[in-house]
């Protein structure tokens, strides 16, 4: 485990790149608020792109070693580690008496068991592609997060937050994501939050409307998993490693 004092920030994870090679942070998004951001510790798997807090600790799906790392909250310390059958995964949640992944390169999303093996598998949900979007054609599942017995997954290049019935994956329900690239979600148990890669900032958005109640602005760490955790949000960053806290 590497833990991280809350000077190293700047050091180890900005969210971009200019034109010399070296890292710069996005900047801040005006009419958002500037997140509070605290460093907590580096995960050990190299390219953590997913998270789901759940009650004995934090489920992090890395896309470069294709494992399910269950780490403790206080220093990252390693509870589980597991191989799993994915392919540069995005995104991960638990629910309904198992883990849920979304692999992204294979455009899958899998049902697993809590050693990491897999039970089934399924094609993401599909809609029309929103013609701002750019990237592969390819339908790329990639936040996911499970909600009284349903489950959101958040799908590029349609740009859009999926419900689906788990049993089913039949498309209940459908929102616009706010920004071009979203990436990781949350549930504080009234609104969504939806982290956008590209802008830096994270959405919190009605369930039913799609409509954006409030943003918080992330300039670094890059934005990618995202799960919510005693009342503030946890960030992995692909790039660095990094985990850190957001107060809201």
């Amino acid at each position: 485990m590497v833990l991280l004092r809350s000077d190293e920030a700047g050091l180890r994870g900005a969210a971009d790149i200019d034109d010399d090679g070296r890292r710069r942070r996005k900047p801040h998004r005006e009419g958002s608020k500037l997140a509070k951001i605290e460093n907590m510790w580096l995960t050990p798997g190299p390219m953590p792109n997913g998270l789901q807090a759940v009650g004995d600790g934090l489920w992090v799906i890395d896309q470069a070693d294709n494992h399910l790392y269950k780490l403790d909250y206080e220093d990252g310390s390693v509870l589980s580690d597991m191989p799993t059958e994915t392919w540069k995964s995005s995104g991960v949640t638990e629910g309904g008496g198992y883990v849920w992944i979304a692999s992204t390169h294979n455009y899958r999303i899998y049902k697993l068991v809590d050693d990491g093996s897999t039970v089934d598998f399924y094609d993401p949900p599909t809609g029309e592609r929103d013609p701002s979007a750019v990237g592969p054609d390819t339908i790329r599942p990639h936040g996911m997060e499970w909600v009284d017995d349903k489950l959101w997954v958040s799908v590029k290049p349609a740009n859009r937050n999926y419900l689906i019935d788990p049993g089913t994956m039949e498309v209940l329900h459908s929102i616009e994501t706010p920004g071009p690239s979203p990436h990781g979600l949350a549930w504080d148990g009234e609104g969504l939050w939806c982290a956008d890669r590209e802008m830096g900032v994270v959405h919190r958005q009605d369930p039913e409307t799609g409509e954006v109640m409030d943003e918080v602005s992330v300039p670094d760490p890059e934005l990618h998993g995202l799960t919510y955790h005693e009342g503030a949000l946890l960030v992995c960053c692909a790039t660095t490693r990094r985990v850190v806290r957001v107060t809201l």
